[in-house]
Parts: C-alpha cells; sequence; structure tokens
C-alpha cells in the first residue's frame, strides 16, 4: 500500500515538473472539463488539446504550423515507455469504438522526459470519430496497448478550432504592425524633422 502511494506521489511529481517545464513553450486557452486547451509557442501558435489519464497516459490533439505534410497531429505518451526510442518508426492501429482501425505509423519523441508517440493526420474523418465517438484503442504488434476515455473530447475539440480561429486572426491582424519592442533591429521611417509639418 505504501509502495503504490509513494509511486503515485511520484509520478504526479514528474507529471507536474513536466507541465512547469511545457508552460514555458505553451499558454492556456481554456479548460474544458477534463481536457485542457494550449496555444504551442514552438509549432508558431498552433492550438491542441491535452488530457491525463489515471495511468499517467497523455493523450495530445493539434495543429501542426503552416507548410507541414499534415494538418494535424495525434500525440500518446506515458511514463512507462521507456523503450520508446526518439526518431524511431512504430506502426500503430488506432481504433475508434467499432470502426475500421487507422493504419497509423507514428514517431518515437519525447514531451520534455516524457516517453510518446506522435502520428501526423490529414484525415478530417478521423478528428470527427475522436469527436463522435466514445473510446480510442491502439494497438501495437497486434496487441491492445491503451484503451482510452473520449469523454468530453467533443467540447474540447470544437474549443480547440475556436483557439486556432482566434489565434489566426490575432497574428493575421498584426502581422503588419509595428513591433513591440523598438529596439529589434528594424528599422521603421526615418521621422520627420519638423512633426508638425503637415
Amino acid at each position: 500500500m505504501r509502495l503504490r502511494l509513494l509511486v503515485t506521489c511520484l509520478a504526479a511529481m514528474i507529471a507536474s515538473a513536466q507541465v512547469r517545464a511545457a508552460e514555458v513553450e505553451t499558454a492556456l486557452w481554456k479548460n474544458v472539463g477534463n481536457w485542457s486547451v494550449y496555444v504551442d509557442r514552438p509549432l508558431q501558435f498552433q492550438c491542441f488539446v491535452t488530457t491525463l489519464y489515471e495511468d499517467y497516459t497523455i493523450f495530445r490533439v493539434g495543429f501542426l504550423q503552416p507548410g507541414s505534410s499534415a494538418a494535424m497531429y495525434i500525440a500518446i505518451g506515458n511514463l512507462n515507455w521507456t523503450s520508446i526510442e526518439e526518431g524511431k518508426d512504430y506502426d500503430l492501429i488506432l481504433q475508434i469504438d467499432n470502426e475500421a482501425g487507422w493504419r497509423s505509423p507514428a514517431l518515437g519523441t519525447r514531451f520534455g522526459t516524457l516517453p510518446a508517440l506522435a502520428i501526423g493526420t490529414n484525415e478530417p474523418g478521423f478528428v470527427e470519430q475522436l469527436m463522435r465517438k466514445h473510446f480510442l484503442r491502439v494497438f501495437f504488434n497486434g496487441r491492445q496497448v491503451l484503451n482510452l476515455s473520449l469523454r468530453g473530447s467533443n467540447a474540447a475539440l470544437r474549443e480547440m478550432g475556436a483557439c486556432q480561429n482566434a489565434v489566426d486572426a490575432y497574428v493575421g491582424a498584426n502581422r503588419n504592425s509595428q513591433p513591440k519592442d523598438p529596439f529589434t533591429g528594424v528599422a521603421g521611417p526615418a521621422p520627420k524633422k519638423d512633426p508638425f509639418d503637415l
């Protein structure tokens, strides 16, 4: 019992440290039930949703920056998946409820120190299923490795879309404006000698 409590506390501290480290690169947009919507600064201000499950599995869905080979990504990670190698390919099958499985080549990566698998997708049908269905099962080498509840995913993914629309509108509106930092080295128009000469 004590060992289980110690492991649970240790895992919570690790997850908390990862969240604090991630806050430097992400900004919380809104919490939606058990999901959180963030803006990812390194990905050119693209929005994503994430949730944490009881077994410390993290599930994340987000937009990729314009010009990427995929429009969106799905990422799953778990502290126990220490054998995942960064940059290595993993052939997964993702099955939503009783729908046909999606063959999903995944790439080993890290979110801070969290081992994870990232999958790029251009399939709007997959995201639609994530919004409408109840469970996501993940298979590797013919064996089910995850069975995740999608409770609240519809509202969370809708909010992710609203986040991206708002961020895109803000970035677009401010793209041609004067820099906020006057010392960036960008020269503006030369000031007039007589500011009152209209």
